[in-house]
């Protein structure tokens, strides 16, 4: 059946209609997706907008707790540098700088550094978070300006600091003889190791007066420009601390030097005046009886008494004779301060002198009924020295002693040979003399009282010019007196000239003006110190390619003036060249300068070192004829090294023109305390072997080459404080008193002191300093304990109080050898290092080095 039309149209309609309804569909379908599609982004960017939210929330949070805790840390930073400036003691206000970084910004390792501006290097000077040998590397190490500067290029700046990474590999370019801390292993992007952070100190000139450098940062992170600011602020406070504390040491010392001139002033301007009338006494007095006399002789002109005229011409003769002794007195110490006196030395026999010049005493002591006596060692003592001026010595003590004892008392001169030096001793049982004076009887025109002046009436010179002329021959004249008990002088002479006599040459003089006084004391220090009989200072002539002697102790005038050696040749010459010290123990069997000894040399061992400034050679030192006749060993060439460095900052010090005036005056004063000093070890006051004893017993303990030959050199000058103390401090029996105590425990600081002006390793000012110190803390003078004390400073505590026990001293006798290290063991662990005197009993009961056993070197 075929549908109609109608039926077909009208399911054609239906079908459109279906599908319109589909179409309709799908696209309701279609739109709800996108609907939905819509509503899940909204969604998500709502999330993501909640998420936002809560970021900028955390950020906002973050950051005001940021900005809580750097205002806290800058608050922090401003009140410890109102803390850091309120100190004035050096000192202390660097140790405060380090600290404050350390806590302030967070680096565990701080070191700071300050500009010497004598040599013109960044000495390491405060510490934190260092253990001891790190500290003392750092402080044998001092950077040169140029070097430092040379590490600030423009690529490292953070603002107005320095951070060089270790990524640029610079310090293997760089010989930077510093420390570097083990941190462990490190991430990368961490603060590393070899990381470095410079902050220089800089003063309103924009002059860099020192430097913080910091290490290890407790977060690890590499320093950020807020770190940086920290620290530039704290710099900058620092530098202004350190002005102001140096400016107001200086103040301070200026004002102690002025009080001490003031002092001084008032002392001279008192005894010019007691001068002007002593001199103008005693001279009126025999001008007075010569005129009297004159005119009595002029009224009885023609005048047959014989008699009386001889008498007259007597008084006339003796009163002339008084005269001329005074002005001669006068003359002669002027000369002998001026250094235009000259000396006729001459071997002649000591024993017949001191019978000649008791021969001329007994006129004086006849009238007084007092017994002269005599007693000399040996028939013959032969001495090479000035004669007449040991004559006048002589004369001069033996009258003295014979003005001041009372009628029937007894003068006794003593003359004896010992070792290498002659001592003639004048003991007197006369008035003596208080231990107040003691010190200051050799002063010019010094008189005891007025009492005693008008009683035993003189102008005061005797003793000053005695003293003038035994010092002249090297020798040095010590008194030992007690009221009421008599006096007793001690002349104690090198027996010959090669001990004593330091010539000069001036053929050549270099661009480092060294002034002759210098170079005599720079020689004589040596041949004291270094207990030898010659001793000579080279300096080298670069153009001619030649050292010559510039000073020496010990060999002839033609021989100093006539020597050129070339450098490279002999002793002296392969020192030069090579820069190097040289021992040689026996001349003629070395193979290198094999050759028959010399004349001049007692002994065939030698010793030379080279004097270096700035790492060039520009002299040598040589030493030989050691006074106990023995070759020298290591221990005299570490020694002698530590010597030469310090000669070489002398001259540096003084080549400073701006200064030179106050700098040679500074370090003769220092070169003056250590030739005194190793007087009185060589003379018998005190040890010539403790330098080896220290070197020996650093060598056990394990320490450095650097740090035992620093240790040899503090044994040679740990006392020369000593020297400013009254000697009737030093001999006092029982317990000192406590003036006389404070007196004494002053005497580390003094002896760091006056070897300032020729020191540079802070590590011998330090052990120096500490030398006193106890391990239970109740040393001086500050009272350190246990390991706060320096190695070192340890060693010679030990040793110093070994050399006292075993030496003696005028109060008590001296003690066995076993005795004394009975005691040290009895005081280990409160007064001493028990480590440092274990070592010192084996080395000891071993024998394992000879000079623990030998008595002192003979002087």
């Amino acid at each position: 059946m075929i549908p109609s039309a109608e039926l077909t149209w009208a399911l054609a309609a239906s079908v459109l209609l279906i599908m319109e309804q589909v179409r309709h569909r799908r696209g309701l379908h279609h739109e709800l997706r996108s609907l939905r599609a819509s509503y899940e982004a909204v969604l998500i960017r709502n999330e993501e907008l909640t998420q936002a939210s809560d970021k900028m929330g955390d950020l906002y949070r973050y950051q005001l707790l940021t900005s809580r805790k750097r205002a806290a840390r800058i608050k922090k930073v401003l009140e410890i540098a109102m803390s850091i400036n309120s100190n004035l003691s050096l000192d202390k206000v660097l140790h405060e700088i380090v600290h404050a970084v350390s806590d302030a910004v967070g680096f565990r390792i701080v070191l700071l550094r300050v500009l010497n501006d004598r040599t013109q290097a960044f000495e390491a000077r405060a510490f934190a978070g260092l253990n001891r040998d790190a500290i003392r590397k750092l402080e044998e190490h001092s950077v040169p300006r140029a070097e430092f500067e040379s590490w600030l290029k423009e690529e490292f700046r953070l603002s107005r600091s320095f951070f060089i990474s270790h990524e640029k590999k610079f310090w293997g370019e760089v010989d930077e003889d510093g420390y570097t801390p083990d941190l462990g292993v490190r991430k990368e992007g961490e603060w590393h190791q070899e990381d470095v952070l410079f902050v220089p100190l800089y003063a309103k000139d924009n002059a860099v007066i020192g430097y913080v450098s910091v290490d290890d940062p407790v977060d690890r992170r590499l320093p950020t420009r807020e770190t940086v600011e920290m620290l530039e602020i704290l710099a900058t406070h620092a530098v202004v601390a350190i002005q102001n504390a140096s400016l107001y040491e200086r103040l301070n010392e200026s004002m102690r030097q002025l009080e001490e001139a003031t002092e001084r002033a008032e002392e001279l301007n008192d005894l010019k005046s007691s001068f002007v009338s002593t001199v103008s006494h005693e001279l009126r007095t025999p001008l007075t009886a010569i005129r009297a006399y004159v005119e009595a002789l002029l009224e009885h002109v023609g005048s047959p008494n014989v008699d009386m005229q001889r008498q007259f011409l007597g008084v006339i003769d003796e009163q002339s004779l008084k005269l001329r002794r005074l002005i001669d007195s006068v003359l002669e110490l002027s000369q002998l301060e001026s250094g235009r006196f000259r000396m006729s030395r001459e071997p002649f026999n000591l024993a017949a002198l001191t019978d000649e010049v008791a021969d001329l005493l007994r006129t004086m002591a006849e009238p007084k009924r007092i017994t002269l006596r005599v007693e000399t060692a040996a028939p013959e003592i032969v001495v090479e020295a000035d004669r007449n001026l040991m004559k006048r010595v002589l004369y001069n003590l033996g009258s003295n002693a014979i003005k001041f004892t009372h009628e029937g008392g007894t003068v006794t001169i003593r003359a004896a040979a010992e070792g290498r030096t002659v001592r003639v001793r004048v003991e007197d049982t006369g008035i003596g003399i208080p231990k107040e004076e003691i010190e200051r009887i050799f002063d010019k025109f010094y008189q005891i009282d007025s009492s005693l002046s008008r009683e035993y009436p003189g102008v005061g010179l005797g003793l000053t010019v005695s003293k003038s002329i035994v010092e002249w021959h090297g020798g040095e004249i010590l008194a030992e007196s007690e009221t009421g008990a008599g006096s007793s002088f001690t002349v104690v002479l090198p027996a010959t000239p090669a001990d004593a006599s330091v010539i000069t040459h001036a053929a050549w003089t270099p661009s480092r003006s060294v002034s002759e006084h210098l170079t005599r004391l720079t020689v004589e220090m040596v041949a004291e110190v270094m207990n030898a009989r010659t001793a000579s200072l080279m300096l080298v002539d670069e153009e001619n390619s030649e050292l010559y002697i510039r000073a020496a102790r010990g060999l002839r005038e033609e021989v100093v003036c006539g020597t050129r050696i070339k450098v490279g040749d002999s002793v002296a010459g392969w020192v030069a060249k090579h820069g190097q010290p040289l021992l040689v123990t026996n001349i003629e069997d070395d193979p290198r300068f094999g050759r028959p000894n010399r004349n001049q040399y007692e002994t065939k061992s030698l010793l030379s070192v080279p004097v270096k400034i700035d790492g060039r050679v520009v002299g040598v030192i040589n030493i030989n004829n050691k006074i106990s006749c023995t070759p020298f060993t290591e221990d005299d060439r570490a020694l002698l090294s530590s010597l030469a460095d310090r000669v070489a900052l002398a001259w540096q010090r003084v080549s400073d023109h701006e200064r030179v005036s106050e700098r040679t005056e500074e370090t003769a004063k220092a070169l003056t305390a250590i030739i005194e000093n190793a007087r009185r070890s060589r003379l018998g006051l005190g040890s010539g072997s403790m330098a080896g004893r220290a070197v020996a017993l650093g060598r056990k303990l394990g320490l450095a080459e650097k740090d035992v030959e620093a240790l040899a050199y503090v044994a040679s000058v740990h006392d020369v404080g000593m020297s400013q103390i009254d000697r009737s401090v030093l001999n006092a029996p029982g317990q000192l008193d406590e003036k006389a105590w404070a007196e004494v425990a002053l005497h580390p600081v003094r002896s760091a002191e006056l070897v300032k002006p020729i020191e540079f390793q802070g590590q011998v000012t330090e052990i120096i300093m500490a030398h006193h110190e106890r391990m239970d803390g109740r040393g001086y003078p500050r009272g350190l304990r246990g390991e706060q004390i320096p190695i070192g400073a340890r060693i010679i505590a030990a040793l110093d109080a070994y050399e006292s026990m075993t030496s003696g001293r005028p109060y008590r006798s001296a003690m066995s050898h076993e005795d004394a290290l009975r005691e040290l063991k009895r005081c280990a662990g409160t007064q001493f290092d028990p480590r440092v005197v274990g070592a010192f009993a084996q080395l000891y009961e071993r024998q394992e080095d000879s000079k623990l056993v030998r008595t002192r070197e003979a002087a």
